[in-house]
């Protein structure tokens, strides 16, 4: 990371540049922002191998705040052949979203709330707090095709302890019985 110091309309602005993070395939890239609309530069960028995070009621990393902030990860991966895959997304006290080459396919928006008064998000309108105590889980059946494919998962915190987690498991590997196809 390097500071740049700049000079614009009289004043002098110190910018943190970040460099570019490349992660290895298959392996999740993390952007964190510091705002739940995800605008601006991510305040940090790091690769994940997997979503599963608890981080209470603390920030995920320095910088960030405890609460209203966002998380997005994505990873474009080879499928192989295709097929039948389970995405599974849960969180808790914000809302998450998962998306297959841009397809929103989860979408947990405010189901991860209480039922208090809306607020705008950068999702639409959602309760800004009496977050449940227990995770919201949702899963569904995906035919991929084959080859590569983008996956995004997009977690927001409003208040209160934020957690986060996303699977894709192939149907047949998740225990799934798949009937012999006729003769």
């Amino acid at each position: 990371m390097a500071t740049v110091i700049a000079a614009a309309m009289g004043g002098v602005y110190a910018l943190t540049a970040q460099a570019a993070v490349t992660c290895a395939p298959s392996v999740f890239k993390r952007q964190m922002f510091a705002n739940t609309s995800f605008s601006g530069t991510p305040l940090t960028t790091d690769c994940d191998s997997a979503i599963d995070q608890d981080w209470g009621t603390d920030a995920p990393a320095p910088g960030l705040p405890d609460d209203r902030f966002g998380v997005r990860w994505s990873v474009t991966r080879d499928f192989g052949s295709g097929g039948p895959f389970i995405l599974t997304a849960s969180g808790r006290d914000g809302d998450a979203r998962v998306y297959v080459d841009g397809r929103l396919w989860i979408d947990l928006r405010g189901s991860l709330h209480g039922d208090v008064p809306a607020q705008v998000s950068a999702y639409g309108p959602t309760p800004e707090s009496a977050y449940g105590p227990t995770p919201v889980s949702k899963s569904v059946d995906v035919a991929v095709p084959p080859g590569r494919h983008t996956l995004r998962v997009d977690y927001v915190n409003r208040s209160g302890a934020a957690e986060v987690a996303f699977t894709a498991v192939p149907l047949s590997r998740a225990g799934a019985v798949i009937p012999p196809s006729p003769r």
